[in-house]
């Protein structure tokens, strides 16, 4: 918490005595849960029960183009999250204390030198390259170099794990105490007559450490993309974790609007599941295999307001006595709209070598004037028993209200039965609210 409090004094004292901001975006979501979580468990033992009852506070602000005399599109980013357990303590809190909570993003960031620099300052995630979407509390700096060159980079604190209570060993891959790296690309645009026409080439690095021997995390990797005609993309990305000496992560996807109505596309993927935990985390032993899918879909939008679609992947895993494994992931779907109404069913397949499941869906819903309702019913059917049963089935509805000023309100409840229960529930009761002001002087 004071970390926290003194993060969020930081961005205020940046932002200066008085700024002035064109817009500023509020949400706030308050939601009431109830129902059951498994609290103990000893092998071929059901866990007991325990109904948990916590209720959380989600809101997020955030000052758009804030005038002042240093940046141009200066922005202050503020999101955080609170929650109190009125009942049973759940065992994902973390912590043993009934109220817990956190800051997801505390920035100001802006532009400099006529927009040629962005910096950021604060609680943010680095999203570009190997970084995949590192949280860190630090400062990430992007510069525009001439010849179609840009240059980023980043150094702080990993802050992914919030809550370490859980287990002795985090198995967070962003976990430790200094996070730094950066990416470096190449944009060539190619003449066309429409805008993202061109190659986009770019190197990352990203380094995790926490000041032992053994890092948590070290990677370099490589990311393309390619457009030249309007209605095809071909994207690519390359990961390498150099204290390991293999190949982390890999794929390229190809997405092609074949025609106004029909979209396709191919994808392989690379992954080493190990690899994308922390080195020092106990789990990451347990899981030194890769696995490699093949495959694509399509989807295609009928008249009348039908949609249909459908991907398959062929699934190469590690088998019996050193083989590999030949499994197949399938989904189809199909959808349909009429003006306020809307249903749709799946289905959905996994074979894999441990085990595998088939299942389908049925949704719904319903909109009158601010009102609606939807209905939703799942279920899967596994191949090898687990736990004595081989399904499990779970159904929800909910139902909702628009009301005045930004504000609505949502009441949903869900019951079934799977392997780890006989007979699960719960209940949420929801309140949000969504507004954007114009204003002139934000304190």
């Amino acid at each position: 918490m004071r970390k926290t409090t003194a993060l969020l004094a930081a961005v205020a004292a940046m932002a200066g005595p008085a700024a002035r901001a064109d817009t500023v975006d509020v949400s706030s979501t308050t939601m009431l849960t109830l129902g059951q979580q498994p609290l103990d468990g000893q092998p071929n033992q059901a866990p007991s029960l325990g109904t948990v009852v916590p209720v959380f506070e989600l809101l997020n602000i955030a000052a758009h183009n804030v005038t002042n005399p240093v940046a141009q599109n200066l922005e202050i980013v503020v999101s955080g999250w609170g929650s109190y357990n009125f009942d049973t303590i759940r065992w994902d809190n973390g912590v043993s204390t009934r109220l817990t909570g956190d800051l997801v993003n505390a920035y100001i960031g802006g532009r400099l030198f006529n927009n040629t620099v962005q910096l950021r300052l604060g609680r943010e995630f680095i999203m570009g390259g190997v970084a995949r979407g590192l949280q860190l509390d630090g400062g990430e700096a992007i510069a525009m170099l001439p010849f179609g060159l840009r240059a980023s980079g980043y150094v702080g604190v990993p802050v992914t794990q919030r809550f370490t209570g859980v287990v002795p060993t985090s198995w967070n891959p962003q976990a430790g105490s200094l996070a730094y790296g950066g990416r470096l690309s190449y944009y060539l645009a190619l003449p066309g007559g429409f805008s993202g026409r061109g190659l986009d080439l770019g190197a990352s690095v990203n380094w995790v450490n926490d000041g032992s021997n053994m890092p948590v995390r070290q990677e370099v990797g490589a990311d393309a993309r390619l457009m030249l005609l309007r209605n095809v993309i071909a994207t690519g990305f390359f990961a390498y974790s150099v204290y390991d000496e293999r190949i982390s992560e890999g794929s390229v996807v190809l997405d092609w609007r074949a025609i106004p109505r029909l979209d396709v596309n191919a994808d392989f993927r690379f992954t080493a599941p190990d690899l994308l935990l922390s080195r020092q985390s106990i789990l990451s032993v347990f899981s030194a295999s890769s696995r490699k899918f093949i495959g694509g879909g399509a989807t295609y939008e009928l008249a009348h307001g039908i949609g249909v679609g459908a991907n398959y992947h062929l699934v190469l895993e590690p088998g019996s006595e050193g083989g590999t494994y030949y499994g197949n992931e399938l989904d189809a779907k199909v959808d349909w709209h009429h003006e306020s109404t809307r249903a749709g069913a799946e289905f959905f397949l996994l074979d894999a070598f441990e085990n595998g499941y088939y299942g389908g869906r049925l949704f719904g819903r319903q909109d009158i004037g601010r009102f609606f309702g939807t209905a939703d019913v799942m279920t899967y059917f596994y191949r090898h028993n687990i736990n004595g049963q081989d399904y499990s089935v779970i159904g929800i509805l909910s139902a909702g209200v628009e009301l005045a000023k930004g504000f609505s309100a949502v009441v949903s409840g869900s019951a079934g039965a799977n392997p780890l229960f006989q007979e699960q529930y719960s209940l949420l009761v929801k309140l949000a609210y969504n507004a954007n002001y114009r204003v002139r002087e934000v304190k």
